[in-house]
C-alpha cells in the first residue's frame, strides 16, 4: 500500500511546476500545489534525500488560489499541459521571475534577472497544438497526456489554445466516430490516426490540419476534406503526415498534401511571413513580438549578426533593417526554404541564410565574417560546449542567448561567464502561461 504523508505544508514552487514542502527531512515535491496549500500526499517516489508524491486529499487551500476554469486541471488523471491554473496570473509571473533568480543564484547573478514580462494574453494563446488520439468505449477522442505518462485525457475545451481549434477537434472526432477511424495504440501499434496538429496565424485567417497518420490510407479522404473545410472555411491547407515508426515521435518525413497548400501565412513585428507545417515557430505571438522587440534593441546599425539556429529566419528578418547585415543557420530544409522566401517577400536584402547543422556551419562562417552579435536560440539541450567554447575565442562583443530551458540555460551561461564574458541582464518572457515554463534572453558582452 502507498505510504501517506500527512498534513504536508507546501512553502514554495520549483522547477517543472511542483510544489515544494519537507517531511522527514526530505523535500517533497507534489504537482498541482502551491505555497499556502496544506495536503495529504501519496508517495509515488521515495530517495535518498527526495520524495515525488501526488496530492491525496486537500487539507485547505491557499488563500489567493483561485478555481480552475478546467475539468482536466489537477487530480489523479489530470491532464499534463498545464501546472498553474489554481493561481492568478499575477502570481505566476512572480514565480517564473524567482524561479530564474534561484537557478541562476548559485553564481551570484540573481540579482541581473528582471521581472517576467507577461503574456498579453493569458489563455487562448497557442498557435499551435498536436494532440494524440486516445480510444475509449465511446471511440476516438483527443487530449493530452496525462503527467508521468502517454495515456491520453480528454478536454472538451482547451484554456491555451484557441476556442476553434477545440471546435475542429470536436468536428474530427465526430467525423472519425463516423467512418470508424481508431486511434494508434503505442503498445500494439495499431490504429490509424495517431496525432491531430492545428496552426493558426495571428489574424485567425489561415488555419493548417495536419492529420498524423501510422500508414498511407486514410478513408474517405475527399469526405473528410469536405466535411472540415464547410465547417471552417479558414482551413488554408490539409497535410497527411505519415509516421509509420513505433514510438511517440509526432511527425515523419513521409507526408501527402490533401488540400491547399502546406504553408500558412502569418506576421510577426510587421514582418511577413510563410511558414511551412514543419517549421518552428513561437506559439505565443504577443510574447515574440516583445521578445524580437528587445532583441532588435540590443543592436545597432553597424552590427554584423550570427543568428545561429535560426528556424525560418524570423529573429534575423526582424532585425534586418536595423543592422548592418544578418547571417542564419538552421539544418531544417523547409524551415531556410521559409527563410529565404520570407526574405524575398519582405525585399530584404542584407539576409543570408545556410542550410545545416550549426556545429559545422559556424565556424565556417567565423572565418570569413566579422561578426559583432551571435543569437543562440538552441534546442533544450542546450549548445555544444566546444561549440561555445570556439565562440568565446572568437570574442565575439556580444552574446544574446534565447532559451526555454533554464538548467542548461545557467549551464552554458557560466561557461561562457568562465570564458570571458559578463552577464549584463536576464529577462524571463512569459511564452507559456498556465504552466511552468519560461522562454528566458540573457545578454552577455565581452
Amino acid at each position: 500500500m502507498a505510504k501517506t504523508i500527512h498534513y504536508l505544508d507546501i512553502e514554495k514552487v520549483a522547477l517543472h511546476g511542483y510544489g515544494l514542502g519537507f517531511a522527514e527531512g526530505k523535500a517533497v515535491f507534489v504537482p498541482f500545489t502551491m505555497p499556502g496549500d496544506c495536503v495529504n500526499a501519496t508517495v509515488r517516489i521515495e530517495k535518498k534525500d527526495v520524495i515525488f508524491a501526488d496530492v491525496e486529499e486537500y487539507i485547505h487551500t491557499s488563500d489567493i488560489s483561485v478555481i480552475p476554469k478546467c475539468d482536466a486541471f489537477g487530480g489523479t488523471q489530470a491532464c499534463g499541459g498545464c501546472d498553474w491554473l489554481m493561481a492568478p496570473y499575477r502570481t505566476q509571473l512572480h514565480w517564473k521571475t524567482e524561479l530564474i533568480k534561484q537557478t541562476f543564484e548559485p553564481w551570484q547573478l540573481a540579482v541581473k534577472v528582471k521581472k517576467a514580462v507577461p503574456s498579453t494574453q493569458p489563455e487562448h494563446y497557442r498557435n499551435k497544438s498536436f494532440l494524440p488520439a486516445g480510444e475509449s468505449d465511446n471511440g476516438l477522442y483527443f487530449g493530452m497526456y496525462e503527467r508521468y505518462s502517454h495515456n491520453v485525457v480528454p478536454h472538451r475545451n482547451c484554456l491555451l489554445q484557441p476556442p476553434v481549434m477545440d471546435e475542429i477537434i470536436s468536428e474530427v472526432t465526430a467525423f472519425a466516430d463516423k467512418v470508424k477511424l481508431e486511434a494508434y495504440s503505442e503498445t500494439a501499434h495499431s490504429g490509424a490516426l495517431r496525432h491531430l496538429g492545428i496552426r493558426i496565424n495571428k489574424a485567425g485567417d489561415e488555419i493548417l490540419l495536419i492529420p498524423v497518420t501510422k500508414g498511407s490510407k486514410f478513408p474517405f479522404t475527399k469526405q473528410f476534406i469536405r466535411t472540415l473545410t464547410e465547417a471552417f472555411p479558414q482551413i488554408t491547407g490539409i497535410v497527411q503526415n505519415i509516421n509509420r515508426s513505433i514510438g511517440n515521435v509526432i511527425l515523419a518525413d513521409e507526408d501527402k498534401l490533401l488540400y491547399g497548400s502546406p504553408y500558412l501565412n502569418d506576421e510577426l513585428c510587421g514582418i511577413r511571413l510563410r511558414l511551412h507545417y514543419k517549421s518552428f515557430f513561437q506559439v505565443n505571438h504577443g510574447t515574440a513580438e516583445k521578445l524580437c522587440s528587445y532583441l532588435k534593441s540590443c543592436l545597432t546599425k553597424d552590427d554584423t549578426v550570427l543568428d545561429a539556429y535560426c528556424g525560418t529566419g524570423v529573429f534575423g528578418l526582424i532585425m534586418a533593417d536595423k543592422v548592418h547585415q544578418v547571417h542564419g543557420i538552421e539544418e531544417l530544409p523547409q524551415a531556410i526554404a521559409d527563410a529565404e522566401f520570407n526574405r524575398q517577400l519582405n525585399g530584404i536584402d542584407n539576409a543570408v541564410f545556410h542550410t545545416g547543422q550549426v556545429e559545422s556551419i559556424l565556424p565556417q562562417l567565423m572565418k570569413t565574417n566579422a561578426f559583432t552579435t551571435v543569437i543562440l536560440d538552441p534546442p533544450r539541450k542546450g549548445v555544444d560546449t566546444a561549440l561555445l567554447k570556439f565562440i568565446a575565442e572568437r570574442k565575439i562583443p556580444q552574446i544574446l542567448y534565447v532559451s526555454c530551458n533554464p538548467m542548461t540555460l545557467v549551464r552554458d551561461a557560466k561557461l561562457l561567464a568562465d570564458n570571458g564574458y559578463k552577464v549584463q541582464e536576464i529577462t524571463p518572457y512569459d511564452m507559456f502561461p498556465q504552466t511552468w515554463h519560461i522562454e528566458t534572453v540573457v545578454r552577455l558582452s565581452l
